[in-house]
């Protein structure tokens, strides 16, 4: 009688702790071969940790896994996995072939390397996947987000593996790219590749995975097939607790005459989009990794390249091609998400960092920097934010990470705006620097001011906003407002909805 061939990966019992965090409970997990599996929860629910402490870049506290049968203890260099990260660390400069041959090394022959052999062994493994091998001689640069994907498994796979983890491999992909990424790993499944996908989009499994494990909290709740399962059910899995929607308390559009208007707004191959922003109201903008909110308040702002649509500032046309600084002219502010790299003046004190720009806070090139006005609208602006040194002549490098996120929301403040797009406007700060930017912004919407968060933290939109629009591959797929913006309603719209067929105004 012929022996059952053991699971591609069997996970028993694995525990890992980080100081007083349990990140991993005693979890178990099972991978049959020739299988897609997929692995799902909340942000923190112990996906992370699991991926690498399969890579062996974490080692466990306690548990066993099991490959083809045998008991491993995974390292990087000798792991039987391959890995797909959401960075898929492609050189865009090379070739197709040099970014294989970057994980397979070069062959050479008398210190030379052998190019017809690096360009046969990638048309190879394209081939052994059943896609249609591209000019392995081709820039990465040149090739489409699906296509970058599809390199990176082709690349993973060049190790002669046949078991593939790929985490968030769709974060960055439209749906037609997503489609064509997904006809490559059913051809590996036949091919009897074994995939782990890690997804937070619920939607994308069906039709694609063969069987779902949720973890919640560093423990595992359930493995059941695919097939057993709604999206409702997995959810509840991944909550804990039923979920409740008031879908009947969705608002559609602010009551108060909107002070920025977007209709059918595109990036890029992003959109379109249409919404508004009433004076007065904090709307959010969020959705999950990749998902494209970033770029809608970017092009706004003048930063990323509007390709169509129109955008009205209290009823006058801001034109695609206006300059940022005529756009913060308008009255317009962007505090951008990265604080160190896009905001911070290092070396420079927090009267330079509030008034980066004299002339243009002050009306005019040729007249002179009222230097008093400065102090005094600088001790202003520490007093009313807390700022921790309480010294315009500080550096801002000596300031804490909340400190200078204060200096930044204050810089923009001093301009008098009408329109705040604010990129994770508390990310990296503590709970009471939190708190404090929180009631600013409150206060600016309070004089009149409209507020767009753009954030991918659904408890800060779900406390902090008034309505909220949920993006998905770059369009509107959904809307709450009201009794309906809760931390719960947020995650299921994000996991679960596909982008809309119609705008949200």
């Amino acid at each position: 009688m012929a022996s059952i061939a053991p699971p591609a990966v069997a996970i028993a019992g694995l525990s890992k702790s980080f100081l007083s965090t349990r990140a991993l409970d005693r979890v178990d997990l099972t991978i049959r071969r020739g299988e897609i599996h997929a692995l799902v929860g909340e942000n923190g629910a112990g996906k992370s940790t699991l991926i690498k402490v399969l890579a062996g870049l974490v080692l466990p506290d306690a548990g066993e896994i099991r490959i083809h049968g045998k008991v491993v203890e995974p390292h990087p260099d000798t792991v039987p996995i391959a890995f797909v990260h959401q960075d898929i660390g492609l050189v865009d400069d090379l070739s197709i072939g040099e970014n294989v041959a970057l994980i397979t090394g070069y062959p050479r022959s008398w210190g030379m390397i052998k190019w017809k052999k690096v360009w046969a062994q990638t048309q190879q493994t394209y081939a052994a996947m059943g896609v249609e091998p591209p000019d392995p001689r081709a820039p990465v640069g040149t090739l489409s987000a699906a296509s970058k994907a599809v390199l990176g498994i082709v690349r993973a796979l060049s190790r002669k593996v046949d078991i593939v983890v790929l985490d968030e491999p769709t974060a960055s992909l439209p749906g037609p790219d997503a489609q064509h990424l997904f006809e490559v790993l059913k051809r590996l499944r036949a091919a009897g590749t074994s995939i782990l996908y890690v997804s937070h989009r619920l939607n994308e499994l069906f039709g694609l995975v063969d069987s779902v494990t949720v973890f919640r909290d560093g423990r595992h709740v359930s493995s059941r097939p695919i097939g057993e399962l709604t999206p409702d059910d997995i959810v509840r899995d991944m909550l804990g607790r039923e979920l409740e929607l008031h879908k009947d308390a969705v608002a559609i559009g602010a009551v108060a005459k909107p002070l920025l208007e977007v209709t059918g707004l595109c990036v890029g191959d992003q959109g379109p989009v249409s919404f508004s922003i009433a004076s007065g109201e904090i709307l959010g903008l969020i959705g999950l990794r990749g998902a494209g909110y970033e770029a809608i308040g970017r092009a706004l702002f003048g930063l990323s390249r509007q390709s169509a649509g129109t955008v009205r500032l209290a009823g006058v046309e801001v034109e695609p091609g206006l300059s940022i600084s005529d756009r913060i002219a308008r009255g317009i502010a962007l505090l951008a998400g990265d604080r160190l790299r896009e905001s911070a003046l290092t070396g420079m004190s927090l009267r330079e960092n509030l008034f980066p720009n004299p002339p243009g806070d002050h009306g005019s090139l040729f007249k002179p920097v009222d230097r008093p006005r400065e102090a005094r609208e600088t001790n202003a602006i520490l007093d009313r934010f807390d700022v921790r040194p309480r010294n315009g002549a500080a550096l801002i490098d000596w300031l804490s990470g909340g400190n200078q996120q204060k200096i930044f929301v204050g810089r923009w403040l001093a301009t008098g705006a009408k329109v705040y797009i604010m990129e994770e406007p508390t990310a990296g700060v503590d709970i009471g620097a939190k708190a404090v930017i929180h009631r600013i912004l409150k206060g600016l919407a309070a004089d009149g001011a409209a507020i767009l968060v753009v954030s991918s933290d659904f408890e800060e939109v779900a406390s902090l906003c008034e309505r909220a629009l949920i993006i998905g591959r770059g369009a509107i797929t959904g809307e709450l407002a009201g009794a309906s913006l809760t931390l719960d309603g947020l995650i299921a719209r994000s996991s679960l909805s596909a982008p809309a067929r119609e705008e949200v105004h």
